[in-house]
């Protein structure tokens, strides 16, 4: 902390004065020895031999030149790297002090207890929530104490590097004419010669990959530093490496499984980095090499165990997933370079076996699935590559999901059937879901967001395509557009109560037999009933008008078209009754935040909502022989008593709002049968 940095600068300035010195040295040598000695005037072997010898000498005094101004450059950079941490470490440290910690000067982290009046003192000790605290501040600190010393450990790779000559002009002891002024650069090139050597099967020390953790950790987000590494590994070195890592992790699982993993997760992170400038030269010979790497197949001791070979988009997908920030562009172009290699090679990602679940799922064996789940992870990115109709319709209704070779043992001999994986889909469903929310899938802290034009334009879409495939709607679209169909609350109920066909911002067909193909499921059930409650009740509250009873009108309409959609959807006979009532977690993320009045009238038709659900069960009745007036009467009720808590008693009328809104749902069933052709029995 008390280091004197300028000593780096100065340092830095005398390397400068150095490289000058060498500057007239070789002016001086071109002048009086190389140029008189390479006259005419001398001729023969002996003349040979001596002018070979001047050259070299010549080129050396360049060389050194070369050295000195890129140790100067180290120093500098060394310098910039240094200030900026230890201007971190001292923020960190006067951080944890104002909140009342006290730092030692080893960096051990405790409550300054001194501080305090002695009554607060007996309640801090009695709260375990002041360790806490103290651990928070301690990893804090820690954590830039380490950033310092990864930083000099590069700082050292990298001047051990710069001043040592690989070439062979004079055996590898002169000048390094190859000498560069990035620290970054050299750790890249240290990195990539040990993870060459584990591509190849050696086994690193444990110091060795100490010392890898430590250089993704510190230059992970470095674009010089992970081109270096992946121009060193290239393409196809890159996908062996993940092989290896993969057979190590999930194969060998011996004791340096968490050392392995770091690794992947390090060479994630610096792919994620190289790739992120998507019009340099760079990314563009990388993808070029890619596309070849990428539709190769690779023996790996995973699917070697089933006779098989991984894809080395397989890999490279696998890999990413261990990674984020990835720019959308290269996302979207990865993906649409795996698409272009599977429309050119059908069945191309096909293998045996499954891969899903605990033991097999970490392998991306559909990779355009597995791009669109990272996709997911950036909501604009995926809606601006789903709000594409030809990325749509292929994904929707060209693809061909089955990608897996499933097992068949006869008597006598092995046969496999193609069919989807048991994960099917569900990057595709987690892509679709934050196109059209602008909400990760993956964000357990996301929050409602304003709708772009894409998201609007990416329901519609998905609506479209997915109710003309009927009861060929995949199982695992079923939650997903659940979540989106909730997310969207004020429109589609807006589209499910609206009488003139016209004036619907939804298409009632599209929408009512989507509505019915996730009415199949039962969780997908639970979350689009439980968040259209609340589109309704908010509609109670932003309409109070004390003469109109168009809110209570249209949540009668959009209860009875809910109820006419499960009604059909339970009339499938390979649809069976749910076993239980629905688990509702409000779906949360996907609604916009209500008033505290609305949040309280929700939660109220909502619960009366599930005493009905229990009721269905507990009768195990027909759903077709049941008039919605029964099935649903609770929530019915329910809903004309916050239709009237939001209007603060204005209207007496109890039985003419309660007529009112059952007459609607009436009609609700009626709009869904009529937009679905059915006839009513």
């Amino acid at each position: 902390m008390t280091t004197d940095l300028g000593a780096l600068t100065t340092a830095a300035e005398q390397w400068d004065g150095m490289a000058g010195e060498f500057a007239e040295q070789e002016k001086a040598y071109r002048r009086d020895v190389h140029g008189i000695s390479m006259g005419t005037g001398w001729a023969g072997l002996s003349a040979d031999a001596a002018n070979r010898r001047f050259d070299i000498t010549l080129q050396q005094f360049q060389y050194a030149q070369t050295e000195a101004k890129a140790v100067a450059a180290l120093l500098r950079d060394a310098h910039t790297q240094f200030v900026e941490l230890r201007g971190r470490l001292k923020s960190a440290r006067q951080d944890a002090v104002d909140a009342g910690m006290k730092v030692s000067e080893s960096g051990r982290v405790s409550f300054d207890i001194e501080r305090l009046p002695e009554e607060s003192r007996r309640a801090v000790r009695q709260d375990p929530g002041y360790l806490e605290a103290v651990q928070s501040w301690q990893e804090r600190i820690d954590k830039a104490v380490r950033d310092v010393t990864d930083a000099d450990t590069g700082v050292r790779i990298a001047l051990q590097a710069v001043v040592t000559d690989s070439g062979v002009t004079v055996g590898g002891k002169g000048f390094n004419g190859e000498a560069k002024g990035d620290i970054e650069k050299y750790e890249g090139e240290a990195a990539e010669k040990a993870l060459e050597r584990l591509r190849k099967g050696e086994r690193l020390s444990d110091k060795e990959l100490a010392e890898l953790e430590r250089t993704f950790r510190d230059n992970g987000d470095d674009p010089e530093f992970s081109r270096t590494l992946l121009a060193g590994l290239g393409a196809e070195g890159t996908i062996r490496l993940t092989n290896e890592l993969n057979d190590l992790i999930h194969v060998w699982g011996d004791g340096r499984v968490d050392h392995y993993t770091k690794i992947e997760t390090g060479l994630a992170h610096a792919l994620a980095s190289a790739t992120r400038d998507t019009g340099s030269p760079w990314y563009e010979g990388w993808r070029e090499d890619m596309r070849e790497a990428g539709v190769a197949r690779y023996g790996t001791d995973a699917q070697g165990a089933r006779l098989d070979k991984a894809v080395g988009y397989q890999s490279l997908v696998t890999l990413m997933q261990k990674g984020d920030g990835y720019a959308p562009d290269m996302l979207g172009d990865l993906t649409d370079d795996m698409i272009a290699a599977e429309k050119k090679d059908p069945g191309i990602w096909r293998l045996k076996h499954e891969y899903n679940g605990e033991r097999g799922g970490w392998f991306a064996n559909d990779p355009v699935d597995g791009m669109l789940g990272l996709m997911s992870r950036n909501p604009a990115a995926a809606a601006d590559y789903l709000s594409s109709e030809e990325h749509m319709k292929y994904l929707m209704k060209e693809r061909d999901w089955e990608v897996t070779l499933h097992e068949r043992e006869g008597m006598k001999v092995t046969t496999y059937t193609r069919g989807v994986d048991g994960d099917s889909r569900v990057g595709f469903g987690a892509a679709l879901q934050a196109a059209a929310t602008g909400i990760d899938p993956s964000d357990e802290n996301a929050r409602y967001v304003e709708h772009t034009e894409q998201n609007e334009a990416v329901l519609k879409s998905a609506l479209t395509t997915l109710a003309g495939q009927g009861d060929d709607f995949p199982p695992s679209l079923r939650e997903p557009m659940a979540n989106i169909l909730v997310n969207h609350g004020d429109t589609v109920h807006t589209a499910m109560s609206e009488v003139a066909v016209a004036r619907s911002p939804l298409d009632q067909t599209d929408l009512f037999e989507v509505t019915k193909q996730i009415s199949k499921d039962q969780d997908a059930y639970g979350t689009l009933n439980g968040g259209l409650n609340q589109a309704m009740v908010t509609d109670f509250h932003a309409d109070t008008r004390p003469d109109s009873t168009e809110s209570l009108v249209r949540a009668g309409r959009t209860v009875g078209f809910l109820e006419e959609a499960r009604t059909q959807a339970q009339g499938d006979p390979e649809v069976a009754e749910f076993a239980a009532k629905p688990l509702i977690d409000e779906a949360i993320s996907y609604i916009p935040v209500v008033s505290d009045k609305a949040q309280q009238g929700f939660d109220y038709v909502t619960g009366m909502w599930l005493e009905d659900e229990q009721k269905r069960i507990d009768n195990q009745r027909v759903e077709s022989n049941i008039e919605v007036a029964e099935s649903r009467n609770r929530q019915l009720m329910a809903l004309v008593d916050e239709w009237k808590e939001a209007r603060e008693g204005e209207f007496d009328g109890a039985y003419d709002a309660q007529n009112t809104i059952d007459t609607a749902a009436g009609r609700g069933e009626a709009k869904g049968r009529d937009v679905s052709g059915v006839e009513p029995k």
